[in-house]
């Protein structure tokens, strides 16, 4: 919950009726039930650090040795975390459906092959024939054509209605390449997936500017100054002694600083890059979010995990996947401790015995048309969530079981499989250039001489600033909320800055 902001649902999706979020404080209150767990232990935690200072003066030290106010410290850390970034509380508003590896937001693409479009007929007056269109699964998605003979003539179905009847092949065929040019004139936000990025829904998200100043900024600020507190309310003696921790604590401070420079860059560099349209691609880096589909109409490799031939092993509709399977061993072994006594204890050892992988081309799809990727180019896949797991071997042609390596006794075997399938909607950070002359399906997109993604290719190829990469899940699958500057890097700097002076003073 979002405190500071009084706008309606519908206006916080409307950026012309003002901001999205304050421009520089909100405060935020957990939103669910473990939230408010967390939240609530960090705030005792916070109160009998505070009740405890008051009452000795903060100076005082007890019997431990510590500063009563050092039981402030962690409860404000704990605070900090069970406070919601309200960035990511607003895109929460604009995916109701959270943040997975599918599709979140309805309506979703077309699910089923049959509504693809792969193999729209057309009649090839040389051959006499209907010929499957190579070019039609590069086409936006809709309208449905179908033709079909009835008696001596041709019916020609739109979205499943009957649209016209002709009496020749030929007729026929032309009135469908009609249709299917008046379609060009869509425009393409009534095309795109509902997810994509370039909806006309999600526009104010992306235009939106992070809070400067939130609860979990406050809470970690005070957890710092806090700890100050503490280190002085020490004798000097005793501060001196601390110099260990001193070094530590710039050190985390360091470390934090330079993960989130590293991670607030992949995470602007999906959001300062403008999605691509299919339809309108042009070569150079892209980014693209699309639904995955077959790019020819090869079979697909059929993946049998362990080289099992169970049905609930075998999988036929991936295009990129990695299965493993790991076993993990329990045994007793004895060792002489600092002492010279021997001693037993129970080791546990989990160890990978076999797996494998593989990456194949597909199509991008987002509804306004279709690209190739070529993902054995990239060598960063992400194929998020395990899709698949078993504790068992099948009981068709399966690998051996692991046996003790150790001396002990095998406790699990775990099979997983990774995956991307057919359907599955995944993000792209690539360069788009053109395809070897010799593999450009000839033709012209829904006979659109303008349209020319059917001869272009995504490749894993870096850029300045942009990491090529293949992702499981639309762009909100891998994005994290943006926080600003000092949300971003304030209390570690804060940390680094505070320690080095309670070290100074202290030598």
């Amino acid at each position: 919950m979002i405190e500071n902001h009084t706008d309606s649902e519908d206006d916080k999706k409307n950026s012309d009726d003002g901001p999205l979020l304050p421009r520089w404080f909100c405060w935020t209150w957990p939103g669910t039930t473990w939230g408010w767990v967390f939240w609530s232990i960090g705030a005792l935690s916070l109160g009998f650090g505070l009740f405890s200072s008051l009452t000795t003066l903060i100076t005082v030290q007890n019997k431990s040795g510590l500063v009563p106010l050092s039981f402030a410290v962690p409860g404000l850390i704990i605070l900090g975390f069970a406070s919601p970034n309200p960035f990511k509380q607003m895109m929460d508003q604009f995916v109701p459906g959270g943040i997975s590896d599918g599709w979140n937001v309805d309506p979703t693409p077309p699910m089923k092959q049959s509504e693809w479009h792969l193999d729209r007929l057309e009649w090839d007056e040389k051959e006499g024939e209907w010929e499957s269109n190579p070019l039609s699964r590069y086409e936006q998605d809709g309208p449905e054509l179908t033709v079909e003979a009835d008696g001596d003539e041709w019916v020609v179905n739109l979205d499943g209605n009957i649209e016209g009847k002709f009496s020749s092949e030929d007729e026929a065929s032309n009135h469908m390449k009609k249709i299917i040019k008046k379609a060009e004139s869509i425009d393409a936000q009534e095309l795109i997936f509902t997810e994509h990025p370039r909806h006309k829904k999600f526009s104010a998200m992306y235009n939106a500017t992070p809070t400067q100043f939130t609860a979990r900024f406050f809470c970690h600020i005070f957890a710092v100054l806090f700890l100050t507190g503490c280190f002085l309310g020490l004798p000097k003696s005793t501060r001196i002694d601390l110099n260990l921790l001193f070094i530590s604590l710039i050190s985390i401070g360091t470390i934090l600083i330079i993960y989130s420079y590293f991670s607030n860059k992949k995470v602007m560099e999906a959001w300062d890059t403008i999605t691509s349209i299919v339809k309108f691609i042009d070569g150079g880096h892209n980014e693209l979010v699309g639904q995955v589909r077959p790019i020819t109409d090869a079979s697909f490799e059929v993946l049998n995990v362990d080289g099992c031939k169970d049905e609930g092993w075998t999988f036929r509709n991936l295009v990129a996947w990695s299965w493993a399977y790991n076993a993990t061993e329990r045994w007793t072994e004895t060792y002489t401790d600092s002492k010279g006594r021997l001693r037993t204890r129970t080791r546990t050892e989990t160890r990978l015995v076999r797996g494998g992988s593989q990456k194949l081309d597909y199509m991008l799809h987002d509804g306004t048309g279709g690209i190739l990727i070529k993902t054995p180019t990239f060598e960063d896949v992400d194929l998020g969530n395990s899709i698949w797991e078993r504790n068992k071997r099948g009981k068709k042609g399966c690998g051996p079981y692991e046996t003790p390596k150790r001396g002990g006794r095998m406790i699990r075997h775990e099979w997983t499989l990774d995956a991307i399938a057919m359907g599955d909607p995944t993000y792209v950070m690539a360069r788009v250039k053109g395809r070897p002359h010799d593999e450009i399906p000839r033709g012209t997109v829904s006979e659109n001489a303008s349209r020319v993604h059917h001869t272009l290719m995504a490749v894993g190829e870096d850029a300045p600033r942009r990491h090529a990469k293949i992702a499981k899940g639309t762009e909100f699958s891998i994005l994290k909320p943006k926080t600003s500057l000092f949300g971003n890097f304030g209390p570690s700097a804060l940390l680094i800055i505070t320690t080095i002076i309670v070290l100074m003073i202290s030598l």
